[in-house]
């Protein structure tokens, strides 16, 4: 690309909550635009657990968690625990891929643990004086 000119870049992620976000700049040239996007994409979109509380509790992943804080907050329990749970709290049909996805991205968020056991996974939830209720 020839110096002066047009750029593009678009960033596509997902949030804590699962919300997906998209960014298209067209047009900037230098690494300082980079570098205060990059700035400020970072003090923006921190994943941190601390600030779930101040989320709405209005998507299913989140109604999720809530279940698994009042069912789980001591012990250990598997997908198919949680998977039951969530089922009779929500009154709907759960798949246990989508269990076992909700899992993940809390334990990616640093909201549960994840070791391997005998019977399988199991799970337990993270302490943390901002999300104990």
């Amino acid at each position: 690309m020839s110096s002066g000119g047009k750029r593009k870049i678009k960033i596509e992620f997902e949030d804590y909550s699962g919300r997906k976000i998209k960014i298209e700049i067209n047009g900037f040239s230098s690494g300082e635009e980079i570098k205060r996007l990059y700035d400020f994409l970072s003090n923006n979109t921190d994943v941190n657990p601390t600030s779930y509380e101040t989320e709405h509790k209005d998507t299913k992943f989140q109604r999720f968690y809530d279940i698994l804080l009042k069912h789980f907050s001591v012990g250990v329990f598997t997908s198919s625990d949680a998977l039951l749970v969530v089922q009779e709290e929500l009154g709907t049909d759960l798949s246990q891929a989508l269990v076992s996805t909700y899992l993940m991205r809390l334990v990616d968020r640093g909201l549960l643990t994840r070791k391997w056991s005998s019977s399988g996974w199991i799970y337990s939830i993270i302490k943390s004086p901002m999300i104990q209720k």
